[in-house]
């Protein structure tokens, strides 16, 4: 393995435009089948692939039951790997002509990165490949696919909270009932997102609002809701799903429940692509697509990371019933919501 020395040397140089650099030029092209029924023959042949993303490991085999059901002959070695130092780190291998997994799940300030890098097997034919993966779940580009979702929710202790103060709308949120009772993250992820439905001023207006009712400022969500159950604090205002949801199916009896906001902030939380040099690039892109189906889904839905686009899914339904309104922050999306996110963060007071 290089140096990570070495290995931040190139990316500094990708970024500088250092000339005569020839970004991942070097690295070979895989050859992928031309339809599907040639991807898996060829990912049959290659028996394994090397995958590296945001999953826990307790998560994997949820994940890749129906997978290994379908395709037996083909072997899935995992690696947790998330965010930006990840992302970083295989991108500035892959520039030292390392490559260490065939399907990788990158962070979205990267995107633009990866791209001029020119490290990518892509783009990709997914919905020819893969009909049933919907046009939202592929970046313009089809470089990348979305697999796991984000959402946000509110989450709240019903032994502590009234019927009537279950909150069903963001500006419930600025009611004063909760002043300096609530608590919300310090990162603004939630609001950013909304951002795209609201726009600029109504956004910083609601942050300024919100800072006001004093919430309780938090960094660390699981914390959060042993603190909500255990009725220290009453109420999550913009929590991730699938963190309750992770919460509920280790202890069913715990005192939380979620209300759906009317606009649920969505954003893509693992996004695959194949790099160039992958040893087993066709397993590595059939499994991608595979994830991103209607069939592979099912096992993100047991996690609650699954695409909440996928029309007759638990998730879908759960939507449907709450009459809610989904704002999708698109694959890549990533300089405009730094922007706002430092205004909100300097409202806050948190601004560096």
């Amino acid at each position: 393995m290089i140096s990570r020395a070495r290995a931040l040397s190139f990316t500094i140089m990708l970024a500088a435009g250092f000339p005569g650099f020839s970004s991942g030029a070097s690295l070979q092209q895989p050859i992928f089948g031309k339809s599907l029924e040639e991807v898996e023959k060829m990912a049959a042949k290659e028996g394994k692939l090397r995958m590296v993303s945001n999953l826990f490991p307790e998560e994997v085999p949820q994940v890749l039951k129906g997978f290994y059901a379908k395709y037996p002959a083909i072997k899935v070695e995992f690696t947790r790997g998330s965010g930006v130092g990840y992302s970083e780190r295989i991108l500035s291998e892959a520039l030292g002509g390392l490559v260490e997994y065939d399907l990788i799940d990158i962070a979205n300030e990267f995107y633009a990165k990866y791209l001029k890098a020119e490290v990518l097997a892509g783009p990709f034919e997914w919905r020819r490949l893969f009909p049933a993966i919907t046009e939202v779940q592929v970046s313009a580009d089809r470089n990348f696919v979305g697999i796991a979702y984000s959402l946000r929710v509110f989450v709240y202790n019903p032994s502590v909270v009234p019927a009537e103060r279950v909150p069903r709308d963001w500006a419930d949120c600025l009611d004063p009932y909760w002043k300096g009772k609530l608590v919300v993250d310090t990162r603004p992820n939630t609001f950013t997102t909304l951002a795209k439905l609201w726009g600029e001023a109504k956004t910083l207006e609601y942050a300024e609002r919100l800072r006001n009712n004093q919430p309780i400022w938090k960094r660390g969500q699981p914390e959060s809701l042993v603190q909500i159950a255990a009725g220290e604090y009453p109420m999550f205002c913009g929590i991730s799903y699938h963190t309750v949801n992770g919460a509920l199916r280790r202890d069913p009896k715990a005192k939380l429940a979620l209300s759906w906001p009317r606009e649920v902030p969505v954003s893509v939380s693992t996004t695959m692509t194949v790099l160039k040099g992958a040893k087993s690039p066709n397993a590595a892109l059939l499994l991608a697509g595979w994830l991103a189906s209607p069939e592979g889904q099912k096992g993100y839905e047991q996690i609650g990371r699954a695409s909440p686009y996928a029309a007759g899914s638990e998730l879908w339904k759960q939507l449907q019933k709450a009459g809610a309104k989904t704002v999708l922050r698109d694959l890549g999306e990533s300089d405009p919501e730094q922007a706002i996110t430092k205004k909100i963060l300097a409202i806050w007071g948190f601004a560096k």
